[in-house]
């Protein structure tokens, strides 16, 4: 059975499709925090997310990034649940 990939697909979706992989969403996550203002980034070819906007559009993720007592390991993990709900940009 062959999965079909689609931009409509969340972040989470891809992942299970294995369109991406866990290096791919791990390099978005330290891309991120390395930069909260990075805005588009290629997860793998043919798949662009706002890394920013998916970031701002998570309440909980925001909450915990302005957070100034938050650790590392929950800013991180913050940031990849954001991510997992994002969908890539259409092309």
């Amino acid at each position: 059975m062959t999965k079909t990939v689609s931009h409509s697909m969340s972040v989470s979706d891809l992942l299970q499709a294995k369109a991406i992989t866990r290096a791919n969403l791990d390099a978005a996550i330290e891309a991120f925090l390395a930069n909260p203002k990075i805005g588009p980034f290629e997860l793998a070819a043919g798949y662009i997310v706002d890394l920013t906007a998916a970031v701002k559009a998570d309440r909980h993720a925001t909450a915990i990034l302005t957070e100034p007592t938050a650790k590392g390991g929950s800013r991180r993990a913050a940031v990849k649940s954001a991510l997992l709900r994002a969908r890539p940009l259409d092309s």
